[in-house]
């Protein structure tokens, strides 16, 4: 039987990776330098350029969320947006690199937001 309280909030965090994806479709040349820096700095030896990475992120986020959205498979779905908000979340929000108060602060509140996202695609994938 659907339930349509579940149904309603895999649609409702879904929309955070639908909308989230097409921002780094759109921004993936402001977003490529910022990935290839991260890659040289954590030793990362990829052979992809980081806006072809930001655009398979963007693309892969807006795929299984729109996937999780519809009920289709959705704890794969959600483990699947895990996995690319987890780098996402460590490229995007270095809180322990700024040295402003300010900076620091709204990249700390960006990171718990997107831990506290994961957590609840970890209790969709537990569902």
């Amino acid at each position: 039987m659907i339930n349509p309280v579940k149904m309603a909030g895999r649609a409702m965090l879904a929309t955070v990776f639908i909308g989230g994806g097409l921002n780094q479709l759109k921004g993936s040349a402001q977003l490529g330098p910022v990935v290839d820096s991260a890659k040289e700095e954590y030793g990362i030896d990829v052979d992809v350029p980081g806006e072809t990475l930001v655009k398979l992120n963007g693309a892969g986020m807006i795929a299984a969320g729109s996937a999780m959205a519809l009920g289709i498979l959705p704890r794969v779905s959600a483990l699947s947006l895990v996995g690319l908000l987890v780098p996402t979340t460590i490229v995007g929000h270095p809180f322990w690199k700024e040295t402003e108060a300010g900076k620091k602060q709204t990249q700390m509140t960006s990171f718990a937001s997107n831990t506290a996202v994961a957590g609840g695609l970890l209790m969709v994938a537990a569902s």
